[in-house]
């Protein structure tokens, strides 16, 4: 099922690689913890370098600036054993190679190179950029993922995802743009599970960086107002009863507040 994306995709032919990559390259590559170890060997069943853009397999020009150098993307394939650690390998595989990728995760054994049990998957991406601080190293930054998609049975708002990720309607002047508008899709998904509506045109002269910041900003009071709730279950004085519900109010309009102008 997960062929099903990469033709909602339109990837040209020129692009494909059907690469297996090896675990050990992330041992090689990448400063890894006991923990991160053990999610590679436990977690993930095999991992495919799917798709290649490069000036030499789509019409597209490498980028480089003071910060960054977009020579190409990848698109890398992770099916995996369990899900439980999938923010966690995705930072482990964005930081062990340079160049910016596309991370597709799906969550069940292939049984051929282009097909999987089921048709859940969830898209990982990151920015990568020059580290200041270590020469010739580079930093990936700004972790966006959709949360897990079903192909088979998408809501409105996943399904105008889906639609968007046409490749060709993407600018191809340079990679770095190619690869912001990747991340501008991930970013609209992010903001229509709150606002309610999926929409690439930002509202209220707002920039795709200020949707981030607001995104970060609705998360912390969700995480906020849970902690106060599970405060107020426990809370006998009927005086900080009174307080809390308070607060939580108060959180709850401002996240209002916030989603309205995502």
């Amino acid at each position: 099922m997960i062929k099903a994306l990469y033709e909602k995709m339109m990837i040209p032919e020129s692009c494909r690689l059907g690469k297996r990559v090896y675990k050990r390259l992330f041992h090689e590559n990448a400063k890894l913890s006991a923990t991160d170890k053990k999610a590679l060997r436990d977690d993930v069943d095999t991992i495919l370098w799917q798709y290649t853009f490069k000036p030499t397999t789509i019409p597209i020009q490498s980028y480089e600036d003071d910060q960054r150098e977009y020579h190409e993307v990848a698109l890398l394939q992770l099916n995996l054993k369990q899900t439980g650690r999938v923010n966690r390998l995705a930072e482990i595989v964005h930081r062990a190679i340079p160049y910016p990728l596309i991370i597709v995760f799906t969550r069940e054994r292939e049984n051929s190179q282009f097909s999987t049990l089921n048709s859940r998957f969830l898209l990982s991406l990151a920015y990568k950029r020059f580290s200041q601080a270590e020469k010739e190293a580079i930093v990936a930054e700004g972790f966006q993922a959709t949360g897990w998609l079903d192909l088979s049975n998408p809501t409105e708002n996943q399904a105008a995802f889906l639609e968007s990720l046409d490749i060709s309607t993407w600018p191809h002047t340079h990679f770095f743009a190619f690869y912001r508008a990747a991340m501008d899709r991930v970013i609209a998904l992010a903001c229509a599970e709150h606002c309610g509506h999926y929409s690439l045109e930002i509202p209220n002269g707002l920039s795709v960086d200020d949707r981030v910041r607001k995104l970060k900003q609705v998360e912390k009071l969700q995480q906020e107002k849970s902690e106060i709730q599970g405060k107020l279950k426990k809370e006998k004085n009927l005086g900080t009863q009174v307080q809390l519900n308070t607060r939580i109010k108060q959180i709850t309009d401002r996240i209002e507040a916030i989603k309205s102008e995502l």
